[in-house]
């Protein structure tokens, strides 16, 4: 009997236990499930309107000289005297005597030509007492003077003559002319960019003194597609910069469009000319210097100006509507200049637009979003 009591016991306290932690666990409350709160993204919009704009077409080019000349001399010698202005970088006028060549043969030369000239002079005046006289010895034979042969009357003979002292007229000519181009000149005002000439040299036609550049103006050539060439009208302004000279700017004309096309390019090249790009006090604008350009352009009528950043693949935006939800608006781009794309959307007028400056991937239509406004950036114009 004790041993079945000791058997039973465990088993009745084993089951009252299971019997009451099931009673404990239906009297707990089924848990709640909670929703979280939808997430609402935040993003970054700029107020824009469809208004006209005028953006700069940009290009560039290399600026190149409008005169460049490689000074030769038009005489051989030896040069007796080289200017110290004829140096590189040195700004020069058209009266400045650059390079002297020694000029005793060409004094010679013109010496020999005013005696020959002297003695030609002498011998017409002596064939023109000849050809008075025979004439008069003709009339006094009794003949008269229209029977007379030229030749009897020393014509042949006079105008001999009066060929010979035009020859060395011209003889005296030149060699005033050979003496004058010992002394060489720059043809315009002009910069110095090489010097070979020196002291003791030997000058020559087929031996270069130096090279020149004109101050007056350089060009540089600016590449444009048709769309750019379509907002152009020459003349026009460009304002150039340079990475090579920061800070610093220079004013341009676009003066003239170049016939012919780039085949490998498509391109058309209008040239821009720079005046007095050398001038004292201001930064020289330098030949060879690679060079950017904003040209003044015709504007852009009912066009939205939007950061490129806003415009997704290049074929739409996103804008928040006064309820605080996104808009999917197609557009077409209608120029880029300095971080801004230009477009028109598609459609109808769309007024006064709030547009995302930095849309995320994750954007749909109709999601809420959150609105942090930002300053538009300010449209640039070349003619400032």
């Amino acid at each position: 009997m004790k041993i079945a009591l000791k058997i039973i016991i465990p088993i009745v306290i084993l089951v009252a236990a299971v019997l009451g932690f099931k009673g404990l666990a239906s009297l707990k409350s089924e848990p709640r499930s909670q929703q979280p709160p939808p997430v609402v993204p935040v993003v970054e919009t700029i107020r824009v309107s469809s208004e006209s704009h005028a953006p700069p077409v940009i290009s560039f080019g290399t600026v190149s000289a409008f005169f460049e000349t490689s000074l030769t001399p038009q005489v051989d010698g030896k040069i007796t005297y080289v200017s110290p202005k004829f140096r590189v970088g040195e700004t020069l006028g058209t009266d400045h005597l650059l390079v002297k060549i020694d000029p005793t043969d060409f004094q010679a030369a013109l010496a020999s030509a005013e005696a020959d000239l002297t003695v030609a002079e002498r011998t017409f005046a002596e064939e023109e007492i000849r050809a008075e006289q025979a004439a008069g010895d003709w009339t006094a034979s009794g003949r008269e003077l229209s029977k007379a042969s030229d030749f009897v009357l020393r014509k042949p003979q006079l105008a001999a003559e009066q060929a010979r002292i035009a020859s060395v007229k011209a003889a005296i000519a030149k060699a005033r002319a050979d003496l004058d181009r010992t002394e060489v000149f720059a043809p315009f005002p002009a910069i110095v960019t090489a010097r070979s000439a020196s002291p003791g040299n030997q000058a020559s036609p087929q031996a270069s003194l130096g090279t020149l550049v004109s101050t007056e103006k350089v060009e540089i050539r600016l590449p444009l597609t048709a769309g750019q060439l379509n907002r152009v009208k020459l003349p026009t302004t460009a304002l150039l910069t340079s990475p090579l000279k920061p800070g610093v700017s220079w004013q341009a004309v676009l003066v003239r469009l170049e016939p012919t096309v780039d085949s490998q390019n498509q391109v058309i090249h209008a040239v821009a000319e720079v005046a007095n790009p050398f001038a004292e006090g201001k930064t020289p604008l330098t030949v060879g210097i690679f060079a950017n350009a904003k040209i003044a352009a015709n504007a852009i009528p009912a066009s939205y100006q939007i950061p490129e950043s806003a415009l997704v693949k290049d074929r739409y935006f996103w804008a928040v509507n006064d309820s605080g939800e996104l808009e999917k608006i197609d557009a077409q781009r209608l120029h880029s200049a300095d971080g801004n794309a230009y477009v028109r959307p598609s459609g109808a007028e769309k007024g006064e637009l709030n547009i995302v400056s930095r849309p995320l991937s994750n954007l749909k239509i109709g999601m809420k979003v959150k609105v942090r406004e930002v300053e538009p950036a300010v449209e640039t114009n070349s003619s400032e």
